[in-house]
């Protein structure tokens, strides 16, 4: 049984997560890799895809794993969170479509946010909702707001009800993207399978919409405040292994370490 497995949605989610792993090698499956956390404890990434049928496919194909860990990106919900910002769970709200709360998926009592504030880190502690579509605008992220989340994120509530069907323990650690207030410029259709923008047709249609331009141009700058944040961040976490996780040592590690 591996260590810990990391699960991220998109493309440059996946790079933050694997550029602080050493021995990394492409796993058997695309979109898999394993590597070894700054203690040498064995962990795989698997990216996703973006939204909760593709998380809980991943999660149900991943290897099983001590420690399951949901990171990425998530939107902002209340008003003080910055793009760039931090957050770990502290629990996972599932929300239906229509926002309601469908239930609370409990996350590992990690000392995550502590370890990072050591090391000049604030990861902010709080609920993350997870939602099965995308929040776009300023009024359904209030409504994710009122169940108690910080943010809101698509696949953490797949990935925590895997690692409850595994017994194993849950991480989430997410970077805000988007803010509570911001509405956001991109047109689902514009997403492909893995969750990335479709470059060509964002264009087209932005060529069509110019009064788009702004906000995409904005969001383009917060993607790599974000990409930034989460890369330090992990690099730091992922280095100082099981213990910055709140995991202790298996008894195989412990054997061969």
């Amino acid at each position: 049984m591996l260590d810990v497995a990391i699960f991220a949605a998109l493309g440059w989610e996946v790079r933050a997560v694997t550029q602080a792993l050493s021995g990394l090698e492409a796993g058997d499956r695309p979109g898999t890799w394993h590597g070894y956390l700054g203690d040498g404890a064995s962990c795989a990434v698997v990216r996703t895809g973006m939204g909760p049928a593709r998380a809980a496919a991943a999660a149900a194909a991943a290897p099983p794993a001590r420690l399951y860990v949901s990171s990425g990106c998530a939107g902002g919900v209340v008003e003080w969170l910055r793009a760039g910002d931090l957050v770990s769970a502290t629990s996972v709200i599932r929300l239906h479509r229509d926002g309601q709360p469908a239930e609370r998926l409990a996350v590992a009592d990690a000392r995550l946010t502590v370890w990072a504030a050591g090391r000049g880190f604030r990861v902010h502690a709080g609920p993350v909702a997870s939602t099965p579509t995308v929040l776009a605008t300023g009024g359904t992220k209030a409504d994710a707001a009122a169940t108690g989340a910080l943010a809101v994120d698509m696949e953490s509530g797949a990935i925590g009800a895997a690692a409850r069907a595994r017994g194993a323990s849950f991480l989430v650690l997410r970077v805000v993207l988007d803010e509570a207030g911001q509405e956001l410029p991109i047109d689902p259709s514009l997403i492909d399978e893995a969750g990335e923008v479709r470059v060509a047709r964002a264009l087209a249609t932005s060529a069509v919409h110019p009064g788009r331009w702004p906000a995409l141009v904005r969001l383009g700058r917060q993607r790599r405040r974000a990409e930034r944040s989460l890369r330090a961040c992990l690099a730091v976490v992922l280095g100082g292994g099981l213990d910055a996780l709140g995991l202790p040592p298996s008894a195989a590690w412990v054997a061969t370490g």
